[in-house]
């Protein structure tokens, strides 16, 4: 006898008073791990009186256990009830879902062993009964939440098609075990009438064939072969791909890409039952993409549709690898100091045509800090002031320009980008506590920065706070010039007139000069600039030409780090 439910049957033999078979039935029960506990406690009660029975302590009333046994009845409601416990659970997440399944199943097998798949159609048809009663469960709990508590939670298709699809792939390796036990009994005992069918009265030769084949094969019987010819059915068993185990095989393992790169449940759907998505495809760019340390995207696997090497491009350039002009424009970036993320970032939005612009920024940009290097003291090779300017670049691209130059921003980040030395200088002149004081934002500024630096080199006296910032553009402009005529003769020095000429029509790009400014001034930043770096000014510096505008002053001093003396 083939067991479904043990418990059933055991009560069955034990009132036609079997009592060595309903023991081994009962038996089966209590060792089961995956029965129920009251299914345990009653097995151990009938097990009890039968052995009663055999020492003769006890008399059975066989008909008492007639009247006990239950037909099998082919309830869902364990299912109904599982399905809607998970989709009313907090799980959210793939490995969620696995876990509350593989959690709650185990004690479901017993009940799930109960039931007898004949074929991989009887397969189907249950399955299509637990979804539909199983989703009408989910609906009905929802309206009487919403009426109960005026909820407005509404259903969620794919959450349900998630839920579903994890509890199909979990039950059925237990249904197709249970599918080829009764398969194999029926090889042993010759008992072809358990697959319900009126047209297999007598197991023949071809049929054993046929069930052995199955048996052999793993997979479900296919009812429609007992009536077909044998070389027919031979060649579907040879085949190795095609069958219906072949593409849920396939579905199986397309799902655990999918699931592995986090695709919604929708788009799963929608991949699943597209014949053109050849899995070799998606494995090939899905190993692709790992390559590059990436997961897959659903644009990457649409592009596969359209070939191979179509995906292959649109992951290179998501993982930072462009092709094309884009990608030489991409090189260049790197050649002169982006951040891997920005050049790809600027070479893929950038049009072709407006390359050379933001390159051509970029490096102006720097120029102007060397050119300007005694005013800003902001080396070129700075990287707070390369990545200030690599960060409008991205967020620019080609209108770059404009917002650096015409804008004024690259006045800006230099500015911005000197505050620490002219802070650092301060502290060092009027103490630690300068940035305390309440007009310290009027202090910290490169006009007075250079005021306190006039006051340095040619004053004995370091005039206050106060006194400082008293003292304007205007007042400021006529000491210095005393100062210069001073600091010329004290230094014995002659500048040419082309020097003086040159510095005068000379015009930064950033458009630091006001009103005020002159040529002496200009060339006291110069002289002040290589002072701090430790330059004695005599007449030689005069002559090297290290004081024309354009030179590498910078270079000159032998300049290193970061920051410029102060």
């Amino acid at each position: 006898m083939f067991i479904y439910d043990s418990m059933t049957q055991g009560l069955e033999l034990l009132a036609k008073r079997e009592l060595q078979g309903a023991e081994s039935l009962f038996l089966n029960v209590i060792n089961d791990p995956h029965s129920q506990p009251e299914e345990t406690k009653r097995a151990r009660t009938f097990l009890n009186d039968i052995r009663a029975c055999q020492t003769g302590n006890k008399n059975l009333d066989f008909d008492l256990y007639k009247k006990l046994v239950k037909k099998v009845v082919a309830s869902l409601d364990y299912v109904d009830d599982l399905l809607s416990e998970v989709y009313f659970s907090d799980a959210g997440s793939y490995e969620e879902f696995d876990l509350q399944f593989s959690e709650k199943i185990p004690s479901l097998i017993g009940r799930l062993k109960q039931i007898k798949i004949s074929d991989i159609s009887g397969r189907d048809k249950l399955f299509e009964k637990m979804e539909k009663n199983g989703l009408q469960r989910v609906k009905k709990t929802l309206k009487e939440q919403k009426k109960l508590t005026e909820s407005v939670q509404e259903f969620d298709p794919f959450r349900w098609k998630t839920i579903f699809r994890k509890f199909i792939e979990q039950i059925n390796p237990i249904l197709l075990e249970r599918h080829l036990d009764l398969l194999d009994y029926i090889l042993a005992t010759g008992e072809i009438k358990l697959l319900d069918d009126p047209k297999l009265p007598v197991l023949t030769p071809k049929y054993i064939w046929i069930i052995e084949s199955t048996l052999e094969s793993e997979w479900y019987l296919l009812r429609s072969y007992f009536f077909k010819a044998r070389s027919e059915i031979q060649s579907q068993f040879k085949k190795k791909e095609g069958t219906r185990k072949y593409w849920e095989e396939i579905k199986y393992k397309k799902i655990k890409i999918f699931e592995a790169c986090n695709f919604s449940e929708a788009n799963i759907q929608k991949f699943l039952f597209i014949d053109k998505l050849n899995y070799k495809t998606l494995e090939e760019i899905y190993e692709f993409s790992q390559e590059l340390g990436l997961d897959l995207m659903p644009r990457d696997v649409s592009l596969a549709l359209r070939g191979v090497d179509k995906a292959k491009d649109h992951i290179k350039e998501r993982g930072g690898f462009l092709m094309g002009n884009r990608k030489v424009f991409q090189n260049e970036l790197l050649d002169l100091g982006f951040l891997k993320d920005n050049a790809y970032m600027i070479a893929k939005q950038a049009k072709r045509s407006n390359n050379h612009q933001i390159s051509e920024a970029f490096q102006q940009s720097l120029q102007v800090a060397s050119d300007e290097i005694v005013w800003y003291r902001i080396p070129p090779n700075g990287q707070r002031i390369r990545a200030d300017i690599e960060a409008q670049c991205t967020k620019h691209l080609s209108t770059v320009r404009i917002h650096l130059f015409e804008r004024g921003r690259l006045n800006k980040l230099l500015l911005k980008a000197g505050k620490p030395l002219i802070r650092k200088y301060l502290e060092k002149v009027y103490g630690d506590q300068v940035s305390e004081l309440h007009c310290y934002f009027r202090l910290e500024t490169i006009h007075q920065y250079y005021k306190l630096k006039f006051f340095e080199y040619h004053d004995n006296q370091i005039p206050s706070v106060s006194e400082l910032i008293k003292i304007s553009r205007k007042q400021f402009q006529s000491i210095l010039l005393e100062g210069y005529k001073s600091f010329i003769q004290k230094k014995r020095l002659d500048i040419p007139a082309s020097l003086y000429n040159a510095i005068a029509s000379h015009k930064s790009t950033t458009q630091w000069e006001d009103a005020y400014t002159t040529p002496e001034e200009k060339l006291l930043l110069r002289f002040w600039f290589l002072m701090d770096h430790g330059v004695i000014i005599n007449q030689k510096i005069i002559k090297s030409g290290i004081l024309n505008p354009g030179e590498d002053i910078w270079k000159f001093v032998k300049g290193q780090g970061e920051e410029c003396n102060s």
